[in-house]
């Protein structure tokens, strides 16, 4: 069973304790209007929180609860005229019995139409500077779309000079003098009106998957909220992530000042616009080996089992305080179902092994581990289906996609290595792994000094140092189970579907980033204020996509495309540098082309990458495959020991 990958009123991390917050301020102020932000990356939990207050506030006849998703209607028509449109229509249908209502309704839908027959027809629209068109561009407006003899407006072609001549008689009649501030007035007087005889003593918009937006669309959302429809007895709950909107400030507003007294412009614009944020935290290693656990249990139960529905309530106790050390015990897993005890512990086992790692590589995003769950879900009905599920350990499968998952590089040599051997092993996990062990011996055994004859050898494998050097790879290689002895050829052959882990909804709107980071130089120039602008987890997925993209070229005469996406990344989020050097060891030096050397000054500036990269340039100096390179190496070095001194 898979795991649903959507919003949910189920919570499995404690978000009721901000749905609950939310509902309360809204209930204990319904007289004025305000806004609620409920802020987190993509995949954090936004509309699964948005569920919850709707679900909370649905019974309460006395309010009306509206769902607007912008994402939904993108490019369709303007934003500012759909929200305020759909916000009309869905209080007239919810009050569909009274006549004054729907007349009030229509009177105000008369005016949404009026806008978006001017944006269609002609061009004309509101200028929000100057105010209304002039009668001379009402007039210019309908002979335009005179002209047009097609559908305008839900209108039909017929009917259109009739209902031109009709709105543009109303607006001549009853706002042509109006200005502006006017005008707003005027439209928010009627809105508030029809919210009066509606008998609504609250309405509350939650808009949701605003982020997803383009810049205008999500800026004429909020525009129209805080231009049109913020009056007495309404609410506005906005989930959507605080920087995708900054970033839309700026994208629509590009000849802005940067800052605006103490704080940017953006963030001023945003705190003007939502008054009461939230931010959804991201979950920490405790708290992942709970979800984890949860979402694996019900995998195996379902949702509606009592024993899973108990376990959960036992969760989110543990969760209420979350300073001390949260776990589920594993008798009360097991508890969950007697006949599937075997499955729901070895459940609770692998969210042990791997929650950490899990919690580290995904940022502590649910959505981000849910795919990962359901990836490996997937990869064993596949198994199953084809017939070799018997060869298929869950823990060994798990741990793998971990360094598929986060270390594309690591995993691509390891499977490279287990499809060409006899058995299916990979030679080189056994060094790592006794590796590990031997570290580990040295720590408690320093003051002898002594190592045996295999530990001997370990230290003579210079050529894996780039894997041991990874801290990250030291962690995964301390998870049971052990992979050297395992055949792993069934597992990277039913990895074969592993764009699942790459797809287009994990890249989000970070493709068109990574695909500029793999074109010219100009366009990479242009990009570099975007990459300095990316959070922690959205570099490392651009880190790793593009890195992804190096290593599929195989040939390295020439600067593979991605390479210089790759050094903007680690210039400007310094944690990548040692990644982007190993990266580096692993090319062969024997057709490596003279670019290799050049241009690492700006974007290898921590002390210990750079140390590295010339450890790495002295390897090359003294190898004698590719004399040009050796020659390069050398200089090189000199450069970059001088940079340092």
């Amino acid at each position: 069973m898979l795991i649903p990958d959507h919003e949910s009123e189920i919570d499995y991390l404690n978000y009721e304790a901000i749905s609950q917050t939310v509902v309360k301020l809204l209930k204990n102020d319904r007289e004025h209007p305000f806004t609620v932000g409920i802020h987190g990356d993509w995949g954090a939990g936004k509309s699964s929180i948005l569920k919850m207050i709707e679900t909370e506030l649905s019974s309460d006849k006395n309010v009306v609860v509206l769902w607007f998703n912008g994402w939904t209607f993108e490019g369709f028509d303007d934003a500012k005229t759909i929200l305020i449109e759909s916000t009309i229509t869905e209080i007239s249908r919810q009050r569909s019995n009274s006549r004054k209502v729907k007349d009030k309704a229509s009177e105000l839908l008369k005016r949404v139409n009026w806008l978006k027959i001017t944006k269609r027809g002609s061009g004309v629209a509101i200028n929000l500077l100057t105010g209304l068109p002039s009668p001379d561009q009402i007039e210019t407006a309908v002979r335009a779309l005179r002209s047009l003899g097609q559908d305008v407006a839900n209108i039909e072609g017929s009917e259109v000079p009739d209902k031109l001549e009709e709105i543009a008689g109303f607006l001549k009649t009853a706002e042509a003098s109006d200005n502006l501030p006017e005008t707003i007035h005027k439209f928010r007087e009627d809105f508030q009106d029809l919210l009066k005889k509606a008998k609504i003593k609250q309405l509350i918009v939650l808009i949701d998957d605003l982020d997803r937006c383009l810049p205008a669309t999500a800026i004429q959302t909020l525009e129209a909220i805080r231009l049109f429809l913020f009056v007495p007895k309404s609410a506005f709950v906005i989930g959507a992530d605080e920087a995708m909107i900054e970033y839309a400030v700026r994208q629509y507003f590009p000849n802005l000042p940067v800052v605006s007294g103490p704080l940017t412009y953006t963030q001023n614009y945003l705190e003007k616009l939502i008054q009461v944020p939230f931010r959804i935290p991201a979950l920490g290693a405790q708290e992942t080996r709970i979800y984890v656990t949860l979402l694996l249990v019900q995998s195996i139960v379902g949702e509606k089992h009592d024993g899973f529905e108990k376990l959960l309530a036992k969760a989110k106790g543990s969760l209420k305080e979350p300073w001390h050390v949260a776990n589920l015990p594993q008798k009360e897993v097991q508890k969950v179902d007697e006949s599937a005890k075997e499955d729901l512990n070895a459940a609770f086992i692998l969210a042990q092994q791997i929650a950490p790692i899990l919690a580290e590589g995904t940022k502590g995003n649910p959505r981000q581990i849910k795919r990962f769950l359901n990836a490996m879900l997937i990869r064993q009905v596949i198994a199953e289906a084809r017939g070799f599920d018997q060869h298929i350990k869950q823990s060994v499968l798990a741990k793998l996609m971990l360094a598929e998952r986060f270390q594309p590089d690591f995993y691509d040599h390891m499977s490279t290595q287990a499809m060409s051997a006899s058995d299916g092993k990979a030679s080189d996990l056994a060094v790592l792994e006794l590796s590990g062990q031997s570290e580990h011996l040295e720590e408690k055994n320093k003051s002898t000094d002594k190592k045996s004859g295999k530990e001997e050898e370990i230290t003579q494998q210079t050529e894996l140092s780039k894997w041991r050097d990874r801290e990250w790879l030291k962690k995964w290689l301390k998870l049971e189970p052990e992979l050297a002895t395992e055949d792993l050829r069934p597992y990277v052959f039913v990895a074969r579907d592993k764009r699942l882990l790459a797809s287009v909804a994990d890249l989000g709107n970070l493709e068109t980033l990574i695909s500029k980071l793999c074109g010219t130089k100009i366009q990479i120039r242009q990009a570099e204020s975007d990459v300095k602008e990316l959070t922690a987890a959205d570099a490392g997925i651009v880190f790793n996509a593009l890195r992804e993209r190096v290593v599929r070229v195989g040939r390295f005469e020439t600067a593979p495309q991605g390479i210089d996406g790759l050094t903007i990344v680690a210039k400007h989020h310094p944690h990548f540098q040692g990644e982007l050097v190993a990266l580096l060891e692993t090319f062969e030096p024997t057709k490596l082309g003279l670019w290799v050397v050049k241009g690492w000054n700006e974007s290898i500036t921590e002390s210990q990458a750079r140390g590295k990269l010339i450890e790495v340039f002295r390897g090359w100096a003294d190898q004698n495959d590719n004399k040009m390179l050796s020659s390069a190496a050398r200089s090189a070095i000199n450069a970059l020991e001088h940079v340092a001194n």
